[in-house]
């Protein structure tokens, strides 16, 4: 689930914990906020708030953002103007996105395989670890299965954007592959 669903969700939840809160936020006084931050204390500290985007902490932290520590709402505020600065806040690990490995679903790569390649397309200088790889590899092709032919490939493959094409060299161990961001 994305980080900023689990926001929604929390922020939902404390607010059904007090009936009395008006439905609009932008009508809430200051105790108000103060009511939610406090029935949300121990919620707040697990989420990942530098793994939002943006926009998803503009629209959607940003109407609550007195429920947060000022110096956390800095902090996050400032990452997304410059990325590079420390930042005071403990900045918690991406959760662990659970996925169907790829040895089940494609015979030519595997999960390390499939994490070195979204580390290339990041251009990242290290590689991504088995746990955090942000993408989700999907086989839209397989030779044995629907054939090794140029029709079967366009017919699979046409009009697929961030396509990402890894073949086996028969009788060798070589892996080859190529990378359209289009």
């Amino acid at each position: 689930m994305e980080e900023v669903k689990i926001w929604n969700n929390v922020i939902k939840w404390g607010i059904a914990q007090n009936p009395g809160l008006p439905s609009d936020s932008k009508n809430w006084t200051h105790e108000n906020f103060l009511t939610l931050k406090a029935t949300l204390q121990h919620c707040l500290p697990h989420i990942r708030y530098f793994q939002m985007s943006s926009d998803d902490v503009i629209d959607n932290v940003q109407p609550y953002q007195q429920i947060l520590d000022k110096n956390l709402w800095d902090d996050v505020t400032r990452k997304f103007i410059s990325p590079n600065r420390q930042v005071s806040s403990i900045i918690l690990p991406p959760r662990k996105i659970l996925r169907p490995t790829l040895s089940t679903r494609s015979a030519v790569i595997n999960e390390a395989h499939a994490a070195e390649i979204a580390s290339w397309v990041d251009k990242k200088e290290t590689t991504y670890s088995l746990t955090n790889n942000p993408y989700e590899f999907k086989l839209l092709l397989r030779g044995t299965r629907d054939g090794f032919t140029k029709d079967s490939f366009w017919n699979l493959c046409d009009k697929q954007t961030h396509l990402v094409v890894v073949m086996k060299v028969k009788g060798t161990d070589e892996i080859l592959g190529g990378y359209n961001p289009v």
